[in-house]
């Protein structure tokens, strides 16, 4: 066989076009780079503009007068809109909060897979009156209750009434904060009882999740609250996160689970029209921050404003 003469040799590909092989591995290499950078900037969007989550939560009316579904309007539009029109960070969560009243509560409830949150409301009518068939209905209501929270997948808050409700629920007691009435029956809150009403500060006693962008412990913050019973004694497993000079347990907790009781109306006093110091009340941001642990996000993420 003869020596291959030099045009024959640069004819083979590999030796004729070298520079043809280096432009495809900085083709191959620049692919790479566009596709990482794409990839980063997917997880950015995700991260800052997450997809739409909905979430489906259930009132379950605590007054005694029976059934209003248009009761507690204000609560239901702060959850299902003005939330998501005013909190930066939920404006891509959907909330629809259906309707109960206690009376009405099923224990089939537990097998509803639809069902992500659960709200205990406030009430109007001391607890002593809920006696007879009312008193039987509480008491239904109140296994169902134990039993949702025993299988730790329906996150709970208790507003007010429903603060007090969760209490008793777990063998706490609830009375008059006026000594003068404690143990006493009246059909109605009596006016002359001393009451805890308006803005008022709360003490913080733990660090806790429900509180994030709001103030961190030890610190103050301020709520809209609204109440003639309170909690006299906070049930195990419940620990009390803050406190006012008036009323000891204002906030309390379930560690370890999503279950919430707020002595506090955090619907109220979002808007500083007469008051401007009711512009830095924590409710806002309080319960966008249960809204927030309901959907499985990091609470620190929300930006009431």
């Amino acid at each position: 066989m003869g020596i291959p003469e030099f045009r024959d040799v640069v004819k083979h590909p590999a030796i004729r076009n070298p520079l043809r092989s280096r432009r495809l591995t900085s083709s191959v290499k620049l692919l790479l780079v566009l596709a990482i950078i794409c990839l980063a900037g997917l997880l950015l969007v995700s991260k800052f503009y997450p997809r739409e989550h909905k979430l489906n939560g259930l009132l379950v009316d605590l007054e005694l007068t029976g059934p209003d579904p248009g009761r507690y309007g204000e609560l239901r539009d702060a959850l299902t809109r003005r939330l998501q029109d005013e909190v930066a960070s939920l404006r891509n969560l959907q909330v629809a909060v259906s309707y109960v009243h206690f009376t009405e509560l099923a224990p089939s409830i537990l097998d509803s897979a639809e069902l992500d949150f659960l709200i205990l409301s406030p009430q109007s009518t001391p607890w002593r009156m809920y006696h007879g068939e009312a008193g039987l209905y509480l008491e239904l209501a109140k296994d169902i209750l134990k039993r949702i929270i025993a299988d730790g997948k329906i996150p709970v808050l208790g507003i007010c009434g429903g603060h007090q409700f969760l209490a008793i629920t777990f063998g706490g007691s609830v009375d008059f904060i006026d000594p003068r009435f404690a143990g006493s029956y009246p059909e109605r809150y009596p006016r002359e009882a001393a009451a805890e009403r308006g803005l008022v500060s709360l003490h913080t006693l733990k660090e806790d999740p429900i509180l994030a962008g709001v103030v961190r412990h030890p610190g103050v913050f301020q709520v809209m609250e609204s109440h003639y019973e309170e909690v006299k004694a906070v049930p195990p497993p419940f620990v009390n996160l803050a406190r006012s000079e008036m009323s000891e347990a204002q906030l309390m907790r379930i560690p370890g689970k999503k279950v919430y009781g707020l002595a506090f109306h955090p619907e109220r006093g979002w808007d500083p029209t007469n008051d401007p110091a009711l512009g830095k009340t924590a409710g806002k941001q309080i319960l966008a921050n249960f809204l927030l642990m309901v959907a499985n996000r990091d609470v620190h993420e929300t930006n009431a404003h």
